[in-house]
């Protein structure tokens, strides 16, 4: 009996003894898997980062908008664009018949503004006007730089010829290396192909007294201001294509600006005709970043103008002289009025050829900005006064290059563009005075 009670508390310890013991087995197996599974969670989201990142890295940015353009684009119908242009133009050489660079003396800086408006008049068809202001037109002189100039040494022999022929004329000598060398024993006066007449002073040698008479009469002064002649016109566009674009356009120039009866030495705002205009433009667009174009404008006279002479003596002043007197054609003048004829005949070509390139691939940041370099030429016609040639038709070649910032490429697009560009020469023909030139343009488009 006793054996079997101490058989019985036996098995009541072990069996009391082993709950403990299972209980804390199992909390030790649970607090193992609850470390576990926080280990494979971040394991887990690690390596989704990663994936991420690496779809991220194989992603590519693709631009959605290009800021380059063409040169023949209409604008869409029910459109406008205004745009507002600043030319700033400095230089003080240019190019003669020749093509060689010369400096004679003078020193060009000028400021024009533009206002041009565009509208769209159908899908196919754009109409522009361009109202052309000058604020600024200043011409610098340099006498000394003007003597070593051929241009002075033209006018010196003239003017020699001129002088000892009215000499031996009035018996004051008797060849012209003594005339020009011999000081005058009288006050002289010399008529002028104008029919001005000057007075050389006695005392005078001749030869000495004509560089000032040249350069008194070829020194400049302000030039005029104000409206330019204003252009108008119409685009259309003929072939379009998603890798091409021909169009042509079509304008009058009139003459608005003054020319008539502005001194030579103040360089008019016009020129006095009105013209006529046909454009030809083809742009190729190859890739989606870059735009090729080529433009040609054709320029030709369909009004003749007029001009009243201007003084010998003082080039800022109208001459008040009468160049059809028998005095003044034996001294030279061609015996036309002072109120003369003005024409140009032939055809001008202006032109470019340009690269306009967007750098929207260059990511998010550049897609508004395109980048542009030209090439620019112009072969003038030449200008008659009257039936002769006073000015002949300039030729040019130029190098553009600037660049473009376009809100409709901007994250939250704004209808507008600013435009900076540069202008240099490069070479040249019967071009007295060739300014380099900056270029600043605002615009907005507008639909109303």
């Amino acid at each position: 009996m006793i054996t079997r009670l101490k058989l019985l508390i036996l098995l009541l310890v072990l069996s009391f003894s082993g709950e403990p013991t299972t209980a804390l087995a199992q909390s030790d197996f649970d607090a193992d898997t609850v470390d576990e599974d926080e280990e494979e969670v971040k394991v887990k989201k690690k390596k989704r980062k990663k994936r991420k990142k690496r779809r991220k890295r194989k992603k590519r940015y693709k631009p959605s908008y290009y800021s380059s353009l063409g040169l023949g684009k209409t604008l869409p119908a029910g459109f406008y664009r205004f745009r507002g242009v600043t030319k700033i133009s400095q230089g003080s050489t240019g190019y003669d018949s020749s093509g060689k660079s010369v400096d004679q003396g003078f020193d060009l800086s000028v400021l024009s503004h533009g206002l041009v408006t565009e509208y769209g008049m159908s899908e196919n068809l754009s109409f522009q006007l361009l109202i052309p202001y000058i604020s600024k037109n200043s011409l610098g002189f340099n006498p000394n730089k003007f003597k070593q100039s051929a241009a002075f040494s033209e006018l010196e022999s003239q003017y020699q010829r001129l002088l000892a022929g009215t000499m031996i004329q009035q018996g004051l000598c008797d060849s012209a290396e003594e005339c020009l060398s011999t000081p005058l024993d009288n006050n002289l006066t010399l008529p002028l192909p104008t029919g001005e007449t000057t007075t050389l002073p006695a005392g005078v040698v001749p030869a000495q007294a004509i560089p000032n008479l040249i350069s008194d009469g070829a020194k400049p002064a302000d030039g005029a201001t104000g409206i330019g002649d204003v252009d108008f016109g119409i685009l259309y566009t003929v072939l379009s294509g998603e890798k091409y674009n021909f169009s042509i356009g079509t304008g009058v120039r009139l003459p608005v600006g003054d020319f008539e009866s502005v001194p030579a030495a103040q360089r008019p705002t016009g020129e006095g005709l009105m013209q006529g205009a046909i454009r030809l433009n083809y742009d190729y667009h190859p890739v989606p970043a870059l735009w090729l174009a080529v433009q040609n404008q054709s320029e030709f006279t369909l009004l003749d103008g007029r001009r009243k002479k201007s003084s010998l003596l003082d080039p800022n002043q109208l001459n008040e002289g009468d160049p059809t007197s028998d005095i003044a054609i034996a001294a030279g003048s061609d015996g036309s009025p002072n109120d003369q004829t003005v024409t140009k005949k032939g055809i001008t070509n202006v032109g470019m050829f340009r690269a306009d390139l967007g750098l929207s691939n260059l990511g998010l940041f550049f897609q508004p900005i395109a980048v542009e370099t030209s090439i620019n030429y112009k072969f003038g016609a030449d200008t008659y006064y009257g039936d002769q040639v006073e000015v002949p038709g300039p030729e040019y070649l130029t190098f553009g290059y600037g660049f473009k910032y376009d809100g409709l490429g901007l994250k939250r697009p704004f209808p507008g563009y600013f435009k900076l560009n540069r202008e240099i020469f490069i070479s040249g023909k019967n071009v007295p005075l060739a300014p380099n030139s900056v270029t600043i343009e605002f615009a907005l488009y507008e639909s109303f």
